[in-house]
C-alpha cells in the first residue's frame, strides 16, 4: 500500500509540474511551428529587400546605359575636317595681317559639327574648292555674289557673316526674284553666266552660234541683234 500511495503521489506531483508548462506554451507560442513561421517571415522580408536592391541596381544600369548612349550620340554629331587654306580670325581679317603669299596651303585639322556645311537658305552656299561661304542674289536683273572665306574670317564667323549680310540685303530690299528672259524666238536664248543673248543657227548646214553682249550693246539691242541673226540665217537657207 505504501508503494502504491507513493507512486500516485509522484504522478500527481509530476502532473502538477507539467500543467503550468503546458499552459505557458499556449500563451508564449514557442512551438516548433511558430519558430518556423517566424523564420518564413524573416525570409519574406529578406526577399523583399533583395528585390528592391535588384531594382535599384537595374535602374542604375539603365541610367548608365542612357548616359553612355547620349554621350555616344553627342560624339557622333562631330567630325574631323581639314581646311587646306587655313583658318582665319578677327586679326587675320585685316588685309594687312593676312598670310603671305596667299596662295600657299596651310592645312589645319579641326573638329566641327556634321551639319556645319548645311545651309537653310538657298541663296547661301558653301563653296568647297575655295573653302568659303558665298551669298548669291539677283539685283538689277543680274546675278551677284559675295564670298566670305574661312581662311580670312574663321569657321563660325564666316558662316555667320554670310547670313547676316543676306539679312541686310533683304532689309534694304535688294534681293529680287530670278528674272525670266524670253525672246519669243525658238533659237534665241539668254545666257546668265556670260550676260549675253545667244543666237543658234545653221550656215551651209553647219551649226553655229553667235553671242551678243548686254554690257556692250545693251539689253534690248543685244536681244534684237540675236533675233535678226537667226531670221537672216533662215532667209538665206530658203533662198539656197
Amino acid at each position: 500500500m505504501n508503494t502504491c500511495t507513493t507512486f500516485l503521489s509522484l504522478k500527481t506531483t509530476s502532473y502538477k509540474i507539467k500543467l503550468p508548462i503546458l499552459t505557458s506554451n499556449r500563451f508564449i507560442h514557442i512551438s516548433q511551428l511558430c519558430k518556423d513561421r517566424k523564420s518564413t517571415n524573416s525570409l519574406i522580408k529578406l526577399n523583399k529587400n533583395s528585390s528592391q536592391i535588384c531594382k535599384q541596381t537595374n535602374n542604375n544600369v539603365v541610367c548608365n546605359e542612357k548616359n553612355t548612349n547620349s554621350e555616344h550620340s553627342k560624339n557622333n554629331d562631330f567630325i574631323q575636317y581639314v581646311f587646306k587654306w587655313g583658318i582665319g580670325n578677327r586679326f587675320r581679317s585685316d588685309p594687312e595681317n593676312r598670310f603671305h603669299p596667299v596662295h600657299l596651303k596651310r592645312s589645319k585639322e579641326v573638329t566641327i559639327r556634321k551639319n556645319y556645311f548645311d545651309s537653310t537658305c538657298e541663296n547661301i552656299k558653301y563653296e568647297e574648292l575655295n573653302e568659303q561661304w558665298e551669298v548669291f542674289w539677283y539685283e538689277n536683273n543680274k546675278l551677284n555674289g559675295k564670298p566670305f572665306p574661312i581662311k580670312k574670317y574663321g569657321i563660325d564667323a564666316a558662316k555667320k557673316m554670310a547670313f547676316d549680310f543676306f539679312e541686310s540685303l533683304k532689309k534694304n530690299d535688294q534681293v529680287k526674284p530670278k528674272p525670266q528672259y524670253e525672246s519669243g524666238v525658238e533659237d534665241v536664248h539668254y545666257d546668265t553666266i556670260t550676260n549675253c543673248w545667244v543666237a543658234f543657227y545653221r550656215e551651209n548646214n553647219i551649226p553655229l552660234s553667235r553671242s551678243f553682249s548686254v554690257e556692250y550693246h545693251g539689253f534690248e539691242t543685244a536681244k534684237k541683234l540675236a533675233i535678226d541673226r537667226v531670221h537672216n540665217a533662215k532667209r538665206d537657207k530658203i533662198k539656197n
